[in-house]
């Protein structure tokens, strides 16, 4: 029972020190993998949520909608961070 505990404690601090997902997110955005679409054709994005904090305060689902919404501001929108944005609720202040 302690050598099974002590394995689930183990497990979960190199989870935390060794989070591959934070790793893997510290490459750049690259939007030109998302060319816009053929007119009369819809933009598609998978339903992954991995959020991306935009210039304008607004969290996007994943890299995909982060990306159609530069192109939509014609490049105006940038990149912030990886994550969602910190929203501060006018009611609160």
């Amino acid at each position: 029972m302690r050598a099974t505990a002590f394995v689930l404690l183990l497990a979960l601090a190199l989870a935390t020190i060794f989070n591959a997902e934070c790793v893997q997110q510290r490459r750049p955005v690259n939007c030109s993998n998302y060319k816009k679409p053929p007119p009369g054709k819809a933009e598609v994005c998978m339903a992954v949520y991995r959020p991306i904090c935009g210039s304008d305060s607004k969290t996007y689902s994943n890299e995909c909608f982060f990306c159609i919404a530069v192109r939509k501001s014609n490049g105006r929108l940038k990149f912030a961070h990886f994550g969602r944005c910190l929203e501060i609720m006018a009611a609160s202040l």
